[in-house]
């Protein structure tokens, strides 16, 4: 299977929780609710398939408690939809640094086999 059907099939199942609008490539926004696919990096165990990390990025709330508020509503949701497509295996909260400033934002990361 492509990257480009597997980035689909995640931003697909990210994009059937309430207010999650993912796209499967990097477009620069703000907006909490907008989100984008990452893959983070293929882990080779063996010569014949790989494992390959996939993230998805969730815009957050500039407001520090408004965005642990929104973590709080969202994120299970989000974990039960994007199981369908992977292994998810961590949630973290960050900031993401674009060409505007830092924004908080939550990655939450899985596997797929290759």
């Amino acid at each position: 299977m492509s990257n480009a059907v597997t980035r689909q099939e995640i931003a697909d199942a990210a994009n059937t929780v309430a207010g999650i609008v993912c796209s499967p490539y990097f477009r620069q926004t703000i907006k909490p609710g907008d989100a984008l696919v990452r893959m983070d990096r293929i882990d080779y165990p063996n010569t014949l398939s790989g494992a390959v990390t996939w993230q998805v990025a969730v815009m957050l709330p500039q407001d520090i408690a408004q965005a642990e508020q929104y973590l709080d509503e969202k994120v299970p949701a989000l974990v039960a939809a994007l199981g369908k497509q992977m292994i998810v295996n961590r949630v973290t909260p960050a900031q993401l640094t674009l060409d505007t400033g830092t924004v908080p934002v939550v990655f939450i990361e899985g596997q797929r086999e290759e």
